[in-house]
């Protein structure tokens, strides 16, 4: 580490444990790829994007987003080692040849590569944990669930598009669900009861005494979240064997009382600045898309847009926003007015209005595509300008 008096370099400070300051900016570079596909296809004749986009937003973007928040964020709550500056390369390097084998149509290679990039993920942190001098979060237990989904939902593609005929047709859908919802999902609800609180100021029912052995209510706690995320899963099945209406149903109900407990919204200040009226529409796009695709099952593909953009997206890069400014000595702009913030959440509204309404729009739809994919690009680059820099700034100025 440098003289106490000398400005710590980039690299130093991914070596000092926040993964996220190489992997946010990496998880950004990868969702403008992943959605630039679409112009690319619409203007410029490139292949059909359709299995490339899938793979490099949910394993690449999103992927990025959730081990650098998670490779940060919970060797501190647990007290043990921080990541190192190798594995952090390690987890991006392999991120980057999935996203190569996406674009050159190799799936199942990619595939295969994530499924090692989340065992080489989940193996270090259990080897952490192992060690821990804390307790996590009980909320937490929907990160070990979401990890789960992603590993037997990358699993079971693997196995159904290689041999389709060795598992019954239903666990094709399954794999998807697991993979491309659960794997946020889960996390989005374990991480957002313990940290959205603090976006209203509102206590966490999260917080609990340090303790090697978890402290009292904390089991309660924990089985209640573990209750929600196997409504979550259960929906998955529903979905997977045709129960279309009941899963989505199910999935919503799950998600609203889950967080109506763990994060009151309801009773929090409408005055706490631009992340939190960004989160607020985060967090009502999630329940919101699955109870239209419950009142609409026949346009369920185009209104899961809803959930992904300004549900998982918005909420994805709120959350990041507050990590990069919390990490880099400005956190006095939590709760203020933050017009980069306000065009980012505005520009991932129109991106999902424009790309739901396309479908209602058959000699337009592509093309609508293309500008969704535009305005989605363009939110991202409103944040990499105005808050993506400070990943290079440290905590203490």
């Amino acid at each position: 580490m440098p003289h106490p008096l000398e400005k710590p370099s980039y690299l130093q400070l991914i070596q000092a444990g926040e993964p996220f300051r190489l992997l946010f900016p990496l998880g950004a570079l990868m969702g403008v790829l992943g959605v630039l596909l679409w112009p690319a296809f619409v203007w410029a004749d490139a292949p059909y994007p359709l299995l490339a986009h899938a793979g490099i937003m949910i394993q690449c973007f999103l992927g990025s987003f959730v081990i650098g928040f998670l490779g940060t964020a919970l060797p501190r709550l647990l007290d043990v080692s921080k990541l190192r500056l190798l594995e952090s390369l390690g987890f991006a390097a392999t991120i980057l040849l999935i996203a190569t084998l996406h674009l050159s149509s190799h799936h199942q290679l990619a595939d295969l590569g994530f499924l090692l990039l989340m065992l080489a993920f989940v193996a270090t942190l259990l080897w952490r944990a192992k060690r821990r001098k804390d307790v996590p979060p009980p909320g937490f237990v929907l990160v070990l669930m979401g990890m789960a989904c992603a590993l037997l939902g990358v699993s079971l593609q693997l196995i159904t598009n290689t041999w389709p005929q060795a598992v019954p047709s239903p666990c094709f859908v399954l794999g998807k669900r697991l993979l491309q919802q659960g794997f946020l999902l889960l996390p989005i609800m374990g991480i957002g009861a313990f940290l959205l609180p603090r976006f209203f100021g509102l206590p966490s029912r999260q917080n609990f005494p340090e303790s090697l052995k978890p402290p009292p209510g904390w089991w309660p706690r924990a089985a209640f979240a573990a209750a929600c995320g196997c409504g979550v899963i259960a929906s998955f099945l529903l979905e997977a064997w045709g129960l279309l209406r009941a899963a989505w149903l199910l999935r919503a109900a799950s998600i609203l009382i889950y967080f109506y407990c763990e994060v009151p919204v309801h009773k929090a200040a409408f005055g706490r600045g631009s992340l939190g009226w960004s989160l607020r529409i985060a967090l009502a796009s999630i329940p919101i898309g699955y109870l239209s695709m419950a009142l609409l099952p026949a346009r369920q593909m185009t209104l899961v847009h809803i959930v992904f953009i300004t549900g998982f997206t918005l909420l994805t890069f709120t959350v990041a926003t507050r990590v990069v400014l919390g990490h880099s000595g400005q956190s006095e702009k939590f709760a203020q007015p933050l017009k980069s913030v306000a065009l980012m959440a505005g520009l991932f509204v129109l991106a999902m209005a424009t790309r739901v309404s396309a479908d209602w729009m058959s000699e337009l739809r592509m093309s609508h595509y293309a500008y969704a994919s535009l305005a989605w690009a363009g939110a991202v680059g409103v944040w990499a300008i105005y808050i993506l820099p400070s990943v290079r700034k440290p905590d203490v100025q």
